[in-house]
């Protein structure tokens, strides 16, 4: 069974700001792409949450913190028996040393 999910605000804010960014520099059809990328992408993992790998021992509410590459980004998430909560969409040239920073004061 499907899980639902849910994006925090500040991981919609990240995929919004790439888009903005893919859309100037790229075109409207590639920022399309990348939109359809993460939207099947988060859908995929409604169904098999554990296909991201485990980012190191790092937890979020008491779930750990899977990541999910994508071509130039990453879908950062977590799960519970319900829930799948996307809380990051990472851009791949960022310092991954960076990311527990980052996910800090998340709600």
């Amino acid at each position: 069974m499907a899980l639902r999910h849910k994006w925090l605000k500040e991981a919609q804010a990240e995929l919004n700001d790439t888009l903005v960014y893919v859309s100037r520099e790229f075109g409207e059809r590639v920022a399309e792409r990348v939109y359809n990328e993460a939207k099947d992408c988060a859908q995929r993992l409604t169904c098999f949450p554990d296909m991201g790998m485990r980012y190191k021992d790092l937890f979020y509410k008491g779930n750990e913190v899977r990541v999910f590459h994508l071509r130039k980004s990453s879908i950062i998430y977590c799960y519970d028996n319900e829930t799948l909560t996307i809380l990051s969409f990472w851009n791949n040239q960022r310092d991954d040393s960076q990311i527990e920073e980052a996910l800090e004061g998340r709600e």
